[in-house]
């Protein structure tokens, strides 16, 4: 079965800087984090709030191409954010979910507590019930190129289930410091609002006559 590094390498090949990557937590955030780092990554995000991030980012920038990098456990948490985009349907947003099956299997030398997904459910079709229609699972580089290319290039949403090993053996060399969760975020917020043009950060002192 195809790794999670293999796709992550290839995918950093395919995104441009100027594409808004939100990663979860783990190795998700680990190894996209030797990959590349851009001012438009933001990395760490917490369990469940991946892809509801990605959403907010897409609908408040509509003009940006916005990329959830996702894990099934994580998804699982917040289920019902798909539903929200089906419902909100941005057209800007691609959500990529890397589906090992079990629980903390990132992290061990065996694989954890399988998820739902290990067992009989199916993400594409919960995508597509919510109502994305441009969802699908691969198994293989080809395929994860294919759909990403796609995605890329064509109006969303788009939803990606990536069937991945059970354990991440195979890993980049560690060669960068991810920054800090805290350092990451003001650093991704001052990077909004100079190239959208948008006040996000503030001292809070209000205006004084």
């Amino acid at each position: 079965m195809v790794s999670r590094f293999e796709l992550l390498k290839e995918l950093s090949t395919m995104v441009s800087n100027e594409v808004l990557v939100v990663a979860s937590i783990g190795n998700n955030s680990g190894f996209w984090g030797q990959l590349r780092q851009s001012e438009a990554d933001l990395f760490h995000v917490t369990m469940g709030m991946c892809t509801p991030t990605a959403l907010g980012l897409a609908l408040a920038l509509p003009r940006r191409k916005v990329v959830a990098l996702d894990g099934d456990g994580n998804l699982l948490l917040n289920l019902g954010t798909l539903g929200t985009v089906g419902n909100q349907r941005p057209s800007n947003l691609t959500v990529i979910v890397f589906d090992n099956g079990n629980y903390l299997g990132s992290h061990k030398k065996e694989a954890g507590m399988p998820t739902a997904t290990g067992g009989r459910m199916n993400l594409e079709r919960v995508a597509k019930a919510s109502g994305i229609t441009s969802a699908s699972t691969v198994t293989s580089v080809r395929q994860f190129q294919r759909m990403v290319k796609t995605a890329l290039a064509r109006k969303g949403p788009h939803f990606i289930a990536a069937k991945v090993s059970a354990l991440d053996n195979d890993r980049p060399p560690k060669k960068r410091r991810l920054p800090d969760p805290r350092e990451n975020k003001y650093r991704f917020a001052s990077y909004i609002e100079k190239s959208e043009g948008v006040a996000i950060l503030g001292g809070g002192l209000g205006n004084f006559s």
